[in-house]
């Protein structure tokens, strides 16, 4: 348990929790998915954020399998941060769960929500899985292999294939967030060269930056470490990188029951490559 040979993503362990966190993902989407046409009732957080039924049952879905599955993992999720029941520090591995990121876009209508699970070996995010329910799609990434595949109304996983970032073009693509106003995000646009610029919902901005779909996608706002680490899993599978604005790649760790992260910029290709 945890033995994983990630410098080998071929190898059976670590092809075996990826198609492990898909599986599980699906199911967590399928209950979001059953809210949705319920109903959902919306709550208030501590945070000022909101929060459904459907972001609490499908982690708590998620949180069942991963502790009956890897009980020598800790783990750290959303709701379970909220209600104060994550660990203080997690030791060198540990799972990051962001089980319905883009709830206001869940709650609006929009299709722009995702599951994610992560996995972070040595403050690095080693392996994700990114699956948004209502477009039927889902991403996943190991160390030095990506992939993004179709998934049926029933949960079927459908052709499945490997992705990769691409080497900017002349006019990249910069991605922003649908429902977040940012004017340091804004500020740091401005400063880039000609781009064209599009809106994307949750956390599948990093997965089309893993698929080549776009470029780059800055965030100069302080976001949680689940709301990104599943996407980021994905993006440096396929070749890109998540960095800070010192240039340095963003490390996840748990040091304090915060669990922020600093302010971002994914690279389909880092400024540099």
């Amino acid at each position: 348990m945890g033995a994983f040979d990630f410098d080998d993503p071929t190898t059976g362990s670590v092809q075996a929790l990826i198609r492990e966190l898909e599986t599980v993902a699906i199911a967590a989407g399928e209950e979001i998915l059953a809210v949705r046409a319920a109903g959902a009732t919306v709550t208030v957080k501590s945070d000022h954020t909101p929060v459904t039924q459907a972001d609490q049952r499908a982690e708590a879905l998620i949180l069942d399998f991963l502790t009956t599955s890897y009980p020598g993992i800790p783990v750290v999720a959303e709701e379970l941060a909220e209600a104060g029941r994550c660990p203080s520090h997690a030791g060198d591995m540990f799972f990051l769960v962001d089980a319905l990121d883009g709830t206001g876009d869940f709650i609006a209508g929009r299709n722009e929500f995702t599951v994610n699970i992560a996995l972070i070996r040595g403050h690095t995010p080693v392996a994700g899985v990114v699956y948004a329910p209502a477009l039927g799609k889902m991403w996943s990434g190991v160390t030095g292999h990506a992939q993004v595949a179709e998934v049926t109304a029933d949960g079927e996983i459908m052709g499945q294939r490997d992705i990769h970032t691409r080497q900017r073009p002349k006019t990249p693509v910069a991605l922003v967030s649908v429902t977040h106003k940012e004017p340091e995000t804004d500020a740091w646009l401005e400063s880039m060269p000609e781009h064209e610029t599009a809106s994307v919902g949750s956390s599948l901005k990093f997965c089309l930056l893993a698929e080549g779909r776009a470029d780059v996608y800055p965030r100069l706002v302080c976001l949680k470490q689940w709301d990104i680490a599943a996407g980021d899993a994905v993006l440096r599978a396929a070749g890109g990188m998540t960095l800070t604005l010192d240039g340095i790649p963003l490390r996840y760790g748990v040091e304090d029951a915060n669990f922020g992260c600093a302010r971002f910029v994914g690279w389909g290709q880092a400024p540099n490559a």
